[in-house]
């Protein structure tokens, strides 16, 4: 048989690029919590028309990071205590899944793609750069994901954890949440890892997780939390 058919390469659909563009976006903090989604402004942005656009926005708002109102418009979200909580178990039970399984077949990766990590976190919070440290704890957590190698996990892991992504850079570069002690977990996390002990991994996992709802919890009861949400994106 002839050799000249080659398998197709499944192209990315444009609104597929650009559910990636806007979710970054709002996961950097560029999109704050609140602002408000003009279509036609995202489009001439990104320099394509409303539609692909349209469609990104309705498929943002099944993972939660965008809420969109027939009469009102289209808002990035702004969570409420129980989502977040949600979020976080469902964060949890995947990380420690990926966890348990990349430190018994993908050890040296793992180890490599956490110290990066840290490596950059470090470097960010020396510098006291917020929004640079969040997006080397992005990074981290998507390590774990990425060293687990179960693309099911990784796929479903995409798809849910936007919303505590964006909510983590807000409280590290908005309310200034403490990034000393995250640091510190961070690094636990890596030498847990490093000495193969998935218990100990595991359990600073769980920590973790209930230190940023818990900053949540006490971000809420700030009258300004919010303040200044109502931007439309430009």
């Amino acid at each position: 048989m002839s050799n000249s058919l080659k398998p197709i390469e499944q192209p990315v659909s444009l609104m597929e690029v650009t559910v990636d563009r806007i979710r970054d976006a709002i996961i950097s903090g560029d999109l704050p919590l609140g602002c408000k989604l003009s279509e036609q402004r995202l489009a001439d942005m990104l320099g394509i028309s409303r539609s692909p656009v349209r469609d990104a926005l309705a498929a943002l708002q099944v993972e939660g990071l965008v809420t969109i109102s027939p009469k009102r418009g289209s808002f990035v979200f702004t969570p409420d205590l129980k989502a977040v909580d949600e979020i976080s178990e469902h964060r949890c039970i995947l990380e420690k899944a990926s966890i348990r399984k990349a430190i018994a077949t993908n050890h040296p990766a793992l180890l490599k793609r956490l110290a990066d990590a840290c490596g950059k976190m470090t470097e960010a919070s020396r510098l006291e750069d917020a929004l640079k440290y969040t997006k080397g704890d992005i990074d981290f957590h998507n390590s774990i994901i990425i060293s687990g190698g179960n693309h099911s996990i990784a796929s479903s892991y995409k798809r849910t954890i936007g919303p505590l992504m964006a909510l983590r850079t807000h409280l590290f570069t908005i309310m200034n949440e403490t990034l000393d002690r995250s640091m510190g977990e961070h690094l636990a996390v890596l030498e847990a890892c490093r000495s193969k002990d998935v218990t100990g991994a595991e359990k600073l996992i769980d920590v973790h997780a209930t230190h940023l709802v818990d900053a949540y919890r006490r971000a809420l009861s700030e009258t300004t939390l919010f303040d200044g949400l109502s931007t439309t994106a430009a």
